[in-house]
């Protein structure tokens, strides 16, 4: 009841109640007193300690009632003060009472706020009050924070209860409104479904409506934004209205300041793994990461998410992509996870961000940890380093050969095709370095039994070839394996390739490094020229006699591009 703000009245009490008898403080003198130093931000360890222990070292807790019950164990959570005793002593006692029915709801949502905040495992006092809460015939008298705060709780211990979820999601979805909640109830409620991966999506969609509906997201912080996209992106949950709301927000604001690492490069994630499309969002992103003086706040994880999320949904931010790889270089002794390394070099090369120094950097303490990359770690940092063409003869060498030997079996079939690239790379290098043959058969198998299909710009470019009286074949499979979209053949024996790429070969008009390493490869080890015509160029022609001049003039007249004639050499 004193002034939170005026800390000498706890000052007082911290010295004079260690000196007292405890024995003579009821249970709702103990509880008050934890609670108000926990209210007050006034955290005194000696004191929680001494509080602590004496409740723990209780006969029993029958004289306490639910709400002083409920208010310890806030206060401790609160206060961040441990006391493992402490949270045994409450939680056999409420698990094994007969009923909860003389709890309230906010006494149930704080006691397993409190034990999952503090990072206490005991199931059987999550289950005693998941069972009572999905027992009950309604949840009117739930307040939204008690409902988002219990959702909460349970998907952050980690305790299963499908029953209590779905309860919850049942009732939230059938409310008329959502004017009562707060964008934290929002934020938790969704985002204890996707991380408990409990789908409901008549939940999500009523949620998704709200904001999307609210006039401004003003009142929302950063970190509800962030966790209420990767709510619906980890959750597959489909709402184009509401990722559009939350990017053109966070897009719109002047600064990105109050957005911490973790905040940016989950919201980034989560709109690459929706696949939705805000490039005015990844630029504010970009720019805001690109710009900042230090990156020491971004832990392996941010990094990692950050460019995956960039090279996902096809957006190169220059500026982002060499801030990011200069950091990475000097900080790669951080990286110890596989899949942060992973990640990040096939975003790059995804990208065409081909930095010398992060591949080089990199290779070594790949190769000192080989048995610890899955099968998808392997051939993505295969395939990045083909198409980066950086020859790292410290660890394409037959220990690496040797790992990918190891998870013939498991490999997929994309993971095969990307391997072939290997070899393929391999044999441009030259450098005598050949996968085991069964496994080298299955890539090779699933590089060319891909799918492929013809595009109308393809069909249209091939009639114009076709219109200006040049001789092609059309989806020719070539000895390394590609299929080219039309092979076209002169009389004097040359043959040029023709790729007709569209949008999905390009990042922002670069070639994407899987057009790259195609065009690479098909010039160096099939020995023909590949001639590129891209999808804007070709929608700028408006007529036959436009597109026919086009093709003549991109047509190679005999050189290849070393500038040898290619029969000759």
């Amino acid at each position: 009841k004193v002034d939170a703000k005026n800390p000498r009245p706890f000052q007082e009490a911290s010295g004079v109640i260690p000196g007292m008898d405890l024995g003579s403080f009821k249970p709702q003198e103990l509880s008050n007193v934890l609670w108000s130093f926990a209210k007050s931000c006034e955290s005194v360890p000696k004191l929680f300690r001494l509080l602590g222990n004496h409740i723990a070292n209780m006969g029993s807790l029958d004289s306490f009632k639910t709400q002083e019950l409920s208010n310890t164990a806030w206060a401790f959570a609160t206060a961040g003060q441990s006391n493992p005793a402490l949270f045994e002593k409450i939680g056999d006692h409420v698990a094994g009472l007969e009923s909860l029915n003389s709890f309230d709801p906010q006494a149930l949502s704080n006691i397993a706020w409190a034990y999952a905040t503090a990072e206490v495992s005991h199931p059987e006092l999550l289950k005693k009050i998941g069972d009572h809460i999905a027992g009950l015939s309604s949840l009117e008298s739930f307040k939204p924070q008690n409902l988002s705060n219990t959702a909460w709780a349970f998907a952050t211990a980690g305790v299963s209860h499908p029953k209590l979820l779905y309860k919850i999601g049942d009732y939230i979805a059938g409310l008329g409104c959502l004017e009562s909640f707060k964008p934290q109830n929002l934020s938790n409620t969704v985002w204890a479904f996707a991380t408990a991966d409990m789908t409901h999506p008549e939940l999500f969609k009523k949620i998704g409506d709200h904001i999307a509906g609210l006039m401004s997201l003003d009142s929302f912080d950063p970190q509800n934004l962030s966790n209420i996209v990767w709510a619906f992106a980890t959750a597959k949950e489909s709402h184009p209205q509401l990722f559009n709301k939350i990017g053109h927000h966070v897009a719109g604001l002047d600064s990105l300041n109050s957005f911490n690492s973790q905040d940016l490069s989950l919201t980034a994630w989560a709109f690459a793994t929706a696949g939705e499309s805000n490039p005015e969002l990844f630029n504010k992103i970009g720019n805001h990461v690109a710009g900042l003086d230090s990156l020491d706040s971004f832990m392996p994880q941010d990094f990692s998410n950050t460019i995956w999320a960039y090279a996902t949904a096809r957006v190169f931010h220059s500026r982002l992509f060499e801030k990011l790889a200069t950091e990475f270089v000097s900080r790669k002794g951080e990286f110890i996870k596989t899949q942060h390394m992973s990640n990040f070099l096939w975003a790059c090369a995804t990208v065409g961000h081909t930095d010398e120094r992060l591949f080089a950097a990199l290779a070594p303490v790949i190769g000192s940890k080989l048995d610890k990359f899955n099968e998808q770690e392997l051939a993505n940092i295969a395939w990045a380093y083909s198409v980066a063409n950086a020859p790292r003869q410290d660890l394409f060498n037959e220990g690496y050969v040797g790992a990918l030997a190891s998870k013939e079996k498991v490999f997929s079939g994309k993971e095969l095709a990307q391997l072939h690239q290997l070899q393929l790379w391999q044999q441009e290098l030259e450098s005598g370095i050949e996968l085991p043959g069964s496994l080298r058969a299955k890539c090779r198998n699933a590089f060319t039994s891909q799918g492929f299909s013809e595009s109308k710009l393809q069909n249209d470019v091939v009639y114009e070839l076709k219109a200006a009286g040049l001789v092609l074949d059309e989806e020719v499979l070539l000895g390394s394996g590609y299929r080219i979209d039309a092979l076209v053949k002169f009389g004097d024996g040359r043959k040029v390739a023709v790729e007709v790429d569209g949008p999905s070969h390009f990042i922002d008009r670069r070639p994407a490094g899987s057009t790259t390493l195609k065009h690479r490869q098909v010039a160096r080890l099939d020995r023909i020229q590949v001639v590129s015509v891209p999808y804007w160029q070709w929608n700028e022609l408006k007529n036959s006699e436009m597109k026919q001049h086009y093709l003549r003039v991109k047509l190679p007249d005999g050189q290849n591009p070393d500038g040898q004639n290619c029969k000759k050499k």
